[in-house]
């Protein structure tokens, strides 16, 4: 039974989400950016009985921003028994303007000061006992990636919760009170004789800075950077790790159906694992190593602070489409999932830029699309397969901006100039980035071991029975066939007019996945070599590089379109979003394959 709450409150990347993971056990996403935890988030604490609730990283409580707002109403709606106040001993100028905003409010209150053994590479110092007696608090050193002091933590906490109140120097209650400028000069009362924020670090960070975020090198650094990501995915490691997949995959392939063989499964029961369900699966999973790298990648420029870079550079071209650089987040996130990065949209201010960058998203291409991209290129353009993928994910960005533009986010609404905070430079630690890692890979085999289980079973069913529920070996008369043969015409103008290309691509708004496993439960091969051969008979390279653009264009699944529809508030606007961004992707596919039958006619 719980018997005490606790409220978790601290600045963006401060390591508030990290020591929510460390003291309840939970597997929350962390980052270094400001917004990261968009709604309150709870767990219990491990081994007490208390629930911490993990608020929004915020500044102050000014209840200008949703953060804000949230916080605010939970200290004075729903007051805890306890706050407990992370700041980052790096930068405990800025962190204790917040500190000083939760004492007002007279709830006992426990500082933790993160960061203290990055403060010590770096040659800073922080007295904690005597920054404890001056504020009045207990304030304990930790390090919440390591776990160091977390006992220490939790006695502190244990003990400052049986407080009813907390005795303050008058200097502090009075401060409260003053105008915020007054504010900043009571920390640095505080701070004196106490704290030594060190250099080190900070002319690490400011010398790459003069480079990483220069005026002219930013943009050309930062398109480098993604380019090398793809270039190791579809270079020689990438390629090594998929062979190795595929090996294992026929492997299991040959294992299931001697099996099958021996405990004497009937003919279609073996069709059904091996070319249908273990077909579409398998396929899927040949590519998990490459998506591992990607997330690898982009967990690596995350967890360093170099994507907090990444939204400053941006924005200057994100205001011409009416969105600032904190839009950059959730559209980058949107390269690992569209469905979570249209819920980290509720981190912007404005509703008319949050609406802006909803309908945005879906034209950055999210990691479940990339084994379609891995599958056409290795088949038809594999001395180029790096450059190709790189292509477009620059041409979906590209096309987004220009859609937004188009469609009424030229007007330049922004209220105040965009501020954001840029973390120091950190090495991210090899747990962590594991951890991260495999929760991201785990989600993308759940689904193999769901949706893309549950769909080939489907396709395999239906491509053998006719809407007279006759059962057929012939795919062209089958259900599945069928329905293929009716939408193939609305695809002939882009090039790939089959009805196999048709239905995989309706497969695919259930998961981006199943667009390869239905191709692959479709030619009946397990493994994408032979996967591969087919396409070669069925595409040109005109036509897959068409289907290419299509796929990275067309609407999303519809996890991701469920998300959009609630989040831009009714069915209507979901739908507009969709369609669209549907008609891009027919035009985009239809001129791309125009321009193509130009190299490679027919």
């Amino acid at each position: 039974m719980v018997n005490r709450t606790i409220g978790l409150l601290g600045n963006p990347n401060s390591g508030k989400s990290t020591l929510f993971n460390r003291l309840t056990g939970a597997h929350q996403v962390t980052g270094n950016w400001p917004g990261v935890t968009v709604e309150r988030k709870e767990g219990r604490v491990q081994g007490k009985p208390w629930m911490l609730t993990d608020l929004p990283g915020i500044y102050s409580l000014a209840a200008y921003s949703p953060e804000e707002k949230v916080a605010a109403s939970f200290l004075e709606d729903t007051p805890p028994d306890l706050v407990l106040n992370i700041v980052d001993a790096t930068a405990l100028e800025r962190n204790l303007y917040l500190t000083l905003q939760l004492l007002e409010h007279n709830l006992p209150t426990v500082v933790a000061v993160n960061l203290c053994d990055q403060l010590d590479r770096q040659g800073g110092k922080v007295d904690c006992d005597a920054l404890s007696r001056r504020l009045g608090v207990p304030v304990v050193p930790i390090s919440a990636r390591s776990g160091k002091n977390m006992g220490q933590l939790l006695s502190a906490m244990e003990k400052a919760a049986q407080k009813a109140g907390i005795n303050r120097p008058d200097r502090l209650q009075e401060a409260g009170e003053e105008a915020e400028k007054n504010r900043y000069e009571t920390i640095r009362m505080l701070l004196d004789g106490v704290y030594d924020s060190g250099a080190a670090a900070g002319r690490v960070t400011e010398r790459l800075d003069r480079i990483l975020i220069d005026k002219y090198l930013a943009i050309p650094i930062f398109l480098l950077v993604m380019l090398l990501m793809f270039a190791a995915i579809f270079g020689p490691p990438g390629m090594a790790m998929k062979a190795a997949a595929e090996r294992g995959v026929e492997i299991i392939s040959r294992g299931m159906e001697t099996l099958l063989d021996r405990a004497g499964a009937s003919w279609w029961a073996r069709e059904m694992a091996v070319d249908g369900i273990w077909a579409g699966v398998g396929s899927v999973l040949t590519f998990l190593p490459q998506i591992a790298l990607l997330f690898l990648f982009l967990t690596l420029l995350e967890d360093s602070g170099y994507m907090a870079r990444g939204a400053f550079v941006m924005d200057r071209l994100l205001q011409k489409t009416g969105l600032s650089g904190k839009a950059f987040i959730p559209l980058l996130m949107g390269f690992g999932c569209t469905t979570p990065a249209v819920m980290a949209t509720r981190t912007l201010e404005r509703e008319r830029e949050r609406r802006l960058a909803i309908r945005m998203l879906p034209f950055f291409s999210c990691g479940a699309k990339l084994p379609v991209y891995i599958l056409f290129t290795s088949a038809f353009f594999p001395k180029n397969r790096g450059l190709l993928v790189f292509g477009l994910y620059i041409l979906g960005m590209t096309l987004g901006v220009l859609w937004i533009r188009l469609t009424g986010g030229t007007e330049k609404t922004r209220d105040a100039p965009f501020l954001m905070e840029l973390p120091p430079y950190r090495l991210p630690t090899l747990m962590g980035t594991m951890r991260r890692l495999w929760d991201k890979c785990k989600g993308f085999v759940a689904k193999a071991g769901t949706v893309i289980v549950s769909l080939s079973a489907l396709i395999w069913l239906t491509q053998h029975l006719t809407f007279s529920l006759d059962w057929t070996r012939q795919a062209s008369i089958s259900m599945f066939g069928t329905v293929g043969e009716w939408l193939a015409p609305l695809f002939q103008p882009l090039g790939f007019g089959n009805w196999q290309a048709a239905v995989s691509l309706l497969a695919g708004l259930v998961a981006k996945e199943a667009v390869v496993s239905s191709l692959a439960a479709l030619y009946a091969y397990g493994n994408t070599a032979g996967l591969s051969t087919a396409l070669q008979q069925a595409f040109t390279p005109a036509s897959a590089l068409s289907f290419l653009v299509f796929v990275l264009l067309y609407m999303p699944c519809v996890a991701a379109f469920a998300a959009i529809r609630r989040e831009l508030g009714s069915w209507r606007a979901g739908l507009w979003a969709m369609a669209g961004q549907t008609a891009v992707a027919y035009a985009a596919a239809f001129l791309v394959y125009r321009i193509a039958l130009l190299f490679w006619p027919v």
